[in-house]
């Protein structure tokens, strides 16, 4: 009977770290277009730009109190967001940091969006994507799913 009980806590363990490993994830991160030591190459999505992704979070899905997706007067697909306050000041003191530099919207390990930082972000922002529309159906799905 122990043995049973062994076995049936560690499937539990297991399946538990499945499906936390299967949760998207979204990050928002340092970047840059020249080669970082330790920091990973990776292509931004629809383009065939590569840029140097720092290995930390700074800003999560966690961070981010409310997502909005709408079209605006252009026709581009793009994200309202509205940080929560931790994420506010995360955002506002990366893009300081980053001023003038990269920073690369990650969604499930790939690069969506890696704009240069032309000012100080706050407590709403708006992600609008590679695109030439701005954010995919997909990426826009995908975003939502994560902040919902």
């Amino acid at each position: 009977m122990h043995r049973m009980v062994t076995w049936t806590a560690c499937l539990v363990v297991l399946l538990f770290a499945g499906i936390v490993q299967a949760q998207a994830q979204l990050s928002i991160r340092a970047a840059s277009a020249e080669p970082v030591e330790r920091w990973q190459r990776m292509q931004v999505e629809h383009s065939t730009r590569v840029v140097w992704v720092a290995p930390t979070e700074v800003v999560t899905g966690s961070d981010i109190e409310r997502a909005q997706p709408e079209v605006n007067s252009q026709g581009l697909t793009r994200i309202v967001v509205v940080f929560t306050e931790a994420g506010a000041r995360k955002i506002r003191d990366l893009t300081i940091a980053q001023s003038k530099k990269l920073i690369a919207l990650v969604v499930d390990g790939r690069v969506i969006w890696a704009p240069m930082v032309l000012a100080e972000a706050g407590k709403e922002s708006v992600l609008t994507g590679n695109g030439p529309n701005g954010l995919t159906q997909e990426e826009v799905e995908r975003i939502m799913a994560i902040v919902r």
